[in-house]
């Protein structure tokens, strides 16, 4: 489907849920995020300016594409969205389609703009299975895991996450030691790899893994 191309051409034929779905396809479809970024400015304006113009009883789809009439407006189909607008509308739009937690997954995945700084930065904004999933894909920083570390998921932590043995032996009551020794990611978890220190540690845990 060639979104950019209808909002150009069609804009005094587009109904308000069409424009939910072409949010919905450009999160979940291959498309590059150039053209994403083009086709969103087009619906945001064109929310816009149907919320202006708000038309009292739009008893049909002529009377709406009066509102809608794109020669109205001027629109710059090069400006630039924000990462943060992009991600807002593409996050809602994940919200509503069917695969939203594949979609989102694959999302964080393939922008190098979705690291630790823009979590921290947005962390309100995610709700909690997000946060779950952010914390299997990304790799965060041990000052990022103790800030949030009282919300944060301790399995998905235990299982996912990197962290030094320090970091383990002050939240040792926290994280399951069957799962951070057996089925983590952190090297120290094979014994030949643990520090003397942290090996009579875990020895008077009573932890033999």
């Amino acid at each position: 489907m060639d979104i950019l191309e209808i909002l150009k051409t069609s804009s005094n034929e587009i109904l308000p849920e069409d424009l939910e779905l072409f949010r919905t396809e450009l999160a979940v479809g291959e498309y590059t995020e150039e053209y994403k970024k083009k086709c969103i400015e087009l619906i945001k304006k064109l929310e816009n300016w149907n919320q202006d113009t708000k038309p009292a009883k739009p008893a049909n789809k002529k009377n709406f594409a009066s509102a809608m009439n794109v020669n109205t407006f001027h629109v710059n189909p090069e400006s630039s969205v924000s990462f943060l607008e992009q991600f807002k509308a593409d996050l809602n739009a994940m919200r509503l389609s069917e695969k939203y937690k594949s979609s989102f997954r694959t999302y964080i995945k393939n922008h190098t703009e979705f690291n630790e700084n823009f979590v921290d930065t947005n962390f309100s904004i995610f709700e909690k299975w997000e946060v779950e999933a952010i914390i299997s894909e990304l790799e965060l920083s041990e000052q990022f895991l103790e800030k949030y570390f009282s919300v944060l998921d301790k399995d998905k932590i235990a299982r996912y996450q990197l962290f030094s043995e320090h970091f383990y032996q002050k939240h040792f009551s926290d994280l399951d030691a069957e799962t951070v020794l057996k089925k983590g990611k952190n090297e120290w978890r094979k014994k030949e790899n643990r520090s003397k220190q942290f090996d009579v540690f875990l020895r008077l845990k009573g932890v033999q893994y």
